[in-house]
């Protein structure tokens, strides 16, 4: 998207502190509100790629209470606020700002991204602060890669391209830095435990061993079950509630490495297969306008030598 839109956006959303709230399966309850405007009869929903949403127990129970087989999309709980549930901060960003690198920023076509960021609040990273010494260097910092630092730092993030006038977005990219570098602190620690180690050094961090694996195995180890889906949940909100998209794409594995020009190594492939199906979306050749729009998407085809599938969402 042009440097100009995105700029745009983010200058019209509210400022300030913005929190979201996510337990796990929360997202079933926010695809059940979005798909029941379209259609709110059960017995029809269960016959399509939502079908597996109604089987969730905590989503059966609200079924019970629907009257004439009829979902009231107003009356579907945005979220269970279930004990275990998490509170993140959002943070909206600009990746690429220097469009003349854009294809080094694994972007789709011309332009830059919006980053939507996915949070820790300030107790989650005073618990991580008390495991490791951070006054040397920080090590779960991220270099090259669009995240926040400081009192909030960035969990996970989602980049996305928008056309306002077809009312598209194109999911380009869900991940997670901070979680995958601390699996790998974590196994260390469970060996320095082994070797009753109190202490050890790992990407640039001095860690408590037994401090950092109460923290993973209380707190960490539930943001790593539910991250993607706390991440894609609070996209497709942000897309449809903030922004008002119609139709929101996401790529498939290979889409994003071929347009995206990936090169190495490749992202983990459930992001891009097992998460959108989890999320409904169904599996299509019909590529985005935004997409086909562009001069070079003919001459993209052709190299690709197959056709291109994406993952599509209709709200």
């Amino acid at each position: 998207m042009k440097h100009e839109l995105a700029k745009e956006v983010v200058a019209c959303l509210p400022k300030g502190r913005t929190l979201f709230h996510y337990s796990k399966d929360d997202y079933a309850f926010l695809l059940l509100h979005l798909l029941s405007k379209k259609e709110d009869r059960i017995h029809k929903l269960r016959g399509t790629s939502a079908g597996k949403l109604l089987q969730k127990p905590a989503v059966k129970a609200h079924l019970a209470s629907c009257h004439d087989g009829l979902i009231d999309p107003a009356m579907v709980p945005r979220q269970q606020n279930l004990p275990e549930g998490r509170a993140y901060r959002l943070s909206l960003d600009i990746w690429g700002d220097d469009v003349r690198y854009w294809r080094d920023n694994q972007v789709s076509r011309k332009g830059v991204s919006l980053v939507l960021q996915l949070n820790l609040n300030l107790s989650h990273h005073r618990k991580l602060k008390r495991c490791v010494d951070m006054s040397e260097y920080d090590p779960f910092r991220s270099w090259g890669h669009p995240v926040q630092e400081g009192k909030f730092p960035t969990l996970s993030w989602c980049r996305l391209d928008l056309d306002l006038e077809t009312g598209e977005a194109l999911i380009e990219e869900v991940q997670t830095d901070l979680l995958r570098d601390m699996r790998e602190v974590v196994k260390t620690a469970y060996r320095k435990r082994k070797e009753k180690k109190k202490r050890f050094r790992q990407y640039g961090g001095d860690f408590d061993t037994e401090r950092l694996i109460t923290l993973w195995e209380k707190d960490f180890s539930a943001h790593e079950k539910t991250w993607h889906e706390a991440m894609l949940s609070a996209a497709i909100t942000f897309l449809t509630e903030e922004i008002g998209m119609k139709t929101i794409y996401y790529h498939t594995h290979e889409s994003g490495r071929f347009l995206k020009r990936i090169e190495g190594a490749l992202p983990p492939k459930s992001l891009y297969t097992t998460l959108p199906k989890q999320f409904c979306f169904e599996r299509t050749q019909d590529a985005p306008e935004l997409l086909k729009s562009e001069k070079s998407w003919r001459r993209k085809c052709r190299a690709m030598k197959q056709p291109l599938e994406f993952f599509r969402m209709a709200v």
